[in-house]
């Protein structure tokens, strides 16, 4: 099935970042296009939503948008013409937290895409199709710790987060929440990335990072120059409510990040 994914913002290009290849891993071939400001390097870039909506109308068999449901409908609305020919068409919200089949949901497939979308993203499909309405999915339960150097961008951020959860087998799109210590509080790049996740952001001090009880991988460079041995398990614990913590310190770019479960 050769799906195309639309992003228009900033937050909806980070969702395609990690929805496409999670996507591709379950045999879908899977193509971001996002305006063109908002482009991460693989995706592809356009100017106008209409023009590309018209182009993929007959090219793909899905259609993913990553916006408010409002700019789907005007887009698709001119093209709409029968269930029998029409692609599958689903709306996921930029914050990755629910999916809606829009049209064509039984013959064309967008109930089974909007359930797969929401089992890679750990999010609600929404299903009104009399016939297949369905229960909610796993809820956005993961919170990502984060240590990180002076100066590191949102970009570098970002992309240490996805690799964190990919290489841990874990979809992005479940992020809740991003913590760290409070010495990094005024740090822009880690502001921007929270945002483009569409997550709340919390600090914590090292004496509350200290508390927090665990086997963490201990650093004596880290506690020298933070305080703290460890910033970014501890973060995702305690930020997690004491929660299991399921990807363990991973370094990229001069980032580190954790990754635990809210119980």
């Amino acid at each position: 099935m050769k799906i195309a994914i639309i992003a228009v913002s900033g937050a909806g290009a980070s969702l395609a970042l990690s929805l496409a290849p999670a996507l591709s891993a379950r045999g879908v071939s899977a193509a971001a296009y996002v305006y063109s400001p908002y482009k991460h390097e693989g995706q592809e870039n356009f100017e106008s939503l209409a023009e590309l909506t018209l182009k993929l109308w007959s090219e793909a068999e899905g259609l993913i948008f990553l916006c408010a449901s409002g700019i789907a409908v005007r887009m698709i609305a001119p093209l709409v013409r029968s269930k029998h020919e029409d692609p599958a068409v689903v709306v996921c919200a930029e914050n990755g937290s629910y999916v809606f089949s829009l049209l064509s949901g039984h013959e064309g497939g967008a109930n089974a895409l909007a359930r797969l979308v929401a089992d890679c993203a750990g999010a609600i499909p929404v299903i009104t199709t009399a016939s297949e309405v369905s229960p909610p999915a796993s809820p956005r339960n993961l919170v990502a710790g984060i240590g990180c150097k002076r100066g590191t961008s949102a970009e570098t951020l970002q992309g240490a987060v996805v690799n964190a959860f990919t290489e841990n087998r874990l979809s992005p799109l479940r992020l809740r929440l991003i913590a760290s210590i409070s010495i990094k509080h005024d740090e822009p790049g880690l502001s921007a990335a929270a945002e483009s996740f569409g997550v709340p952001l919390v600090f914590y001090s090292s004496q509350e990072l200290n508390a927090v009880s665990g086997c963490f991988r201990v650093s004596g460079f880290v506690k020298r120059i933070t305080g703290v041995d460890n910033i970014c398990e501890r973060a995702a614990v305690l930020a997690s409510g004491g929660g299991r913590l399921l990807a363990g310190k991973t370094a990229y770019g001069g980032v580190t990040v954790a990754v635990a479960e809210k119980p």
